[in-house]
């Protein structure tokens, strides 16, 4: 049986917290995982295949987790590089973070310079989820996704063999520093902010995000400027650069290797334009939108290709006896909710929630009608996870642009 897990949710503690990060903002992430497989092919020089697989070997295999693939260099260097598969693709977080372990076939972490805080003071980070926590430090490297490039760009590598020891703050039950543990090799992080942490960061230091380690002094929280914290890749490209669109077939029962696309920009060429798409506008601050479900109303809600499944509140529907991270009905359940953007404009959503030990069963890789209850400190919210986007183009309007001539950030589908 395939090792599933749901998105880990990771939560930066402070007072604002936001899907992803950004200029004003922190974060809360979602995380997923997946086994080897082939990539997709995407179409135009804009685009990037994705692929929902199996995952990398190591991670003992995992289900309704997108991936694709992205070259790591040395600052400067077009030979200290390494070609990176199966890097989860997420909507809901911001940054590349990649597991230590993964590289030394053409870079080490050696290769990029270590961030430091200004005053010869190493910059490190913490990641921390609902189960566990990341631990790494903060280094600089370019990166090549698809006919994308970064330069020179802040990166997270967890379980960095250089890394200090891990402060008191951060931890938050067993580490997730290897792939076993995260499920993927790395993660491409393009929600709709800009950076992972913000002005929050920047104005503040916050136990359980950047921490400034000396050998004398150990690890310390502190601020750090928005330049330096992990950067949403796709917003520092030289065009196509204000959104995403996430393109992927249907899947109507549980199935093999999905193969879609990733599109670079909204509204700059042919193949990105809205179309008929509507434009639901988030929350700023939070990146969060509202839905209605069964007569109540999740006003922290939003849609994340980081999750592997749908998770919301319904006390009707029983968990599984073995896993109760996920619902099992006796048989599958149709249901309707309404999604709500800041700006009025709703859509009605029918899905179906299937028994989870059922689909585990069949060992498919594509499961459309997952599902799961909410986390206890997330009642008011409905996770739209990658079943969602099965079917589906999906516009992720980055914060700083107005893409289709509406302040981001929104979603379009």
């Amino acid at each position: 049986m395939l090792n599933a897990s749901r998105g880990l949710l990771l939560v930066i503690s402070i007072l604002a917290t936001a899907c992803g990060g950004g200029n004003s903002n922190s974060g809360v992430f979602n995380f997923g995982g997946g086994n080897n497989g082939g990539l997709g092919t995407g179409n135009g020089m804009n685009t990037l295949a994705v692929i929902v697989d199996g995952g990398p070997v190591a991670a003992g295999g995992t289900v309704n987790t997108l991936f694709t693939t992205v070259t790591i260099c040395a600052p400067g260097s077009t030979t200290a590089c390494q070609t990176v598969d199966h890097v989860q693709v997420d909507t809901a977080s911001t940054g590349f973070r990649v597991i230590g372990s993964v590289l030394g076939s053409g870079l080490t972490p050696a290769q990029l310079p270590q961030a430091n805080d200004g005053n010869g003071n190493l910059l490190d980070e913490c990641v921390q989820f609902a189960d566990g926590y990341s631990w790494g430090t903060v280094r600089t490297a370019d990166l090549i996704i698809g006919s994308g490039t970064v330069a020179a760009t802040p990166i997270h590598v967890l379980g960095d063999a250089e890394a200090p020891p891990v402060p008191a703050s951060c931890i938050t039950g067993p580490d997730e520093n290897t792939v076993q543990a995260f499920g993927a090799n790395a993660i491409l992080g393009i929600g709709n902010f800009l950076t992972d942490c913000g002005m929050a960061c920047e104005t503040s230091a916050i136990a359980g995000t950047y921490y400034a380690c000396s050998s004398n002094a150990g690890c310390q929280s502190i601020a750090v400027p928005v330049t330096q914290q992990l950067q949403n890749p796709v917003s520092l490209f030289a065009a196509d650069n204000n959104g995403v669109v996430l393109s992927l077939p249907s899947v109507t029962a549980p199935g093999t290797a999905v193969n879609g696309t990733l599109i670079f920009g909204i509204e700059t060429q042919s193949n990105n334009a809205l179309g008929n798409a509507q434009i639901y506008t988030l929350d700023p601050n939070y990146a969060t939108l509202s839905t209605l479900y069964q007569g109540t109303q999740f006003g922290s809600s939003f849609l994340d290709a980081g999750s592997d499944g749908y998770f919301f509140t319904d006390a009707t529907i029983p968990t599984c006896t073995d896993g109760p991270a996920f619902y099992c009905p006796a048989s599958t359940v149709m249901l309707n909710a309404t999604i709500q953007g800041t700006n009025g404009v709703m859509a009605a959503i029918a899905f179906a929630v299937d028994n989870a030990d059922v689909d585990f069963a069949t060992n498919a890789v594509a499961l459309p009608n997952l599902a799961g209850p909410t986390s206890g400190t997330a009642t008011d919210s409905f996770d739209w996870g990658l079943p969602f986007f099965y079917g589906r183009s999906v516009y992720v309007a980055f914060e700083a642009g107005s893409p289709a001539g509406v302040t981001g950030p929104w979603v379009g589908f």
